[in-house]
Parts: structure tokens; sequence; C-alpha cells
């Protein structure tokens, strides 16, 4: 059983290794707010805390809650759930975002990340419809969304990426 739990300097060694297993798979950490970019732990967790309030979200963006995605001690992945969206989040990046480390993938860990995600947005948030998107070409992520009863509405084309955009209702 996962569960969401907002990051914390207790868990700073999780959260290196966590960014650890995506630098050394030369793979991007989807919903990880720039992780990746960080040198210092408290300094993202900081980044994280300012996206949360309109006031303290920087320019051009939306507010949003981060959280890790943790199986027992184990920091399995990591999911932004946004509390709106601007023009490019409405095209390619929805609502939500998320990434399962290499190593814990195929565990069914994201189906019910993304569950989870979908709760808070719809009850902590207010939301009643949410966008989750994903590239044409990522068959795991099309297939967690489907999982998450998410209606396909559409795709876009754009330069050679081609996103897969769905919306989740409330129940």
């Amino acid at each position: 059983m996962i569960k969401l739990i907002e990051p914390t300097i207790e868990l700073k060694d999780e959260i290196l290794s966590y960014k650890q297993e995506f630098i050394d798979n030369n793979e991007i950490i989807h919903g990880g707010l720039n992780l990746e970019k960080y040198e210092n732990i408290t300094d993202f967790i900081k980044s994280l805390k300012n996206y949360k309030h309109k006031e303290t979200c920087p320019k051009n963006f939306v507010t949003a809650h981060t959280f890790l995605i943790m199986n027992d001690d184990h920091l399995v992945g990591i999911i932004n759930t946004r509390h709106g969206l601007n023009d490019y989040l409405f095209k390619h990046g929805g609502h939500i975002g998320y990434s399962i480390r290499k190593s814990e993938r195929q565990k069914g860990y994201a189906k019910e990340a993304l569950k989870l995600g979908c709760e808070f947005l719809f009850n902590e948030i207010g939301l009643e419809k949410i966008l989750v998107t994903c590239d044409k070409k990522n068959i795991a992520s099309k297939k967690t969304i489907e999982a998450n009863n998410g209606i396909f509405e559409n795709e876009l084309q754009e330069d050679e990426r081609t996103t897969l955009r769905y919306w989740i209702s409330k129940l």
C-alpha cells in the first residue's frame, strides 16, 4: 500500500537516491519540479513550499502540491498535483505530473499514485475534472490514465511531439 507524503529534510537520502536513479538512467523526473537541477535538497523542499500558495508561487506557474510516493519507507515516485492550468499545461502537462523510479516500475505504483493524486485535487482543492496527459509513445502512462477512468479527449501534435489528453471526473 502506498501513500503520498510531502517531502521533508528527514527523507533527504531517499530523495537523493531517487534523483540519482533518474540521472543514472538519463531520464527526466516528470512531476519533480526540476529536482534533478537542485544540488541542495533543502532548497528543493523550500521551492516546493513556494508553489503551494498563490502569493509565493513563481510567476507564470500554477499553484501545486508535490508529494513523494512512498511504499513503506521507500521512495518509489513523485507526483505534482497542480491546482489549475495555464496555456502550456492545458495542452501538454495537465493537472498531474508523475514519475516512478525505473527499479520500481510495473508494480502498480503509478496507477495507485494517480488515484491518490486525483483524490487530493478533488477533495482538498475542490476540482471537479482533472486533465491528465501523456506522450503518445508512453504506453504505460496511457494505461495508467485509462485505468483511473481517464476519458480520452484528443491528441495534440506539436513539432515531433504528440500528446494524448484525458479527463478524469470526480465520481
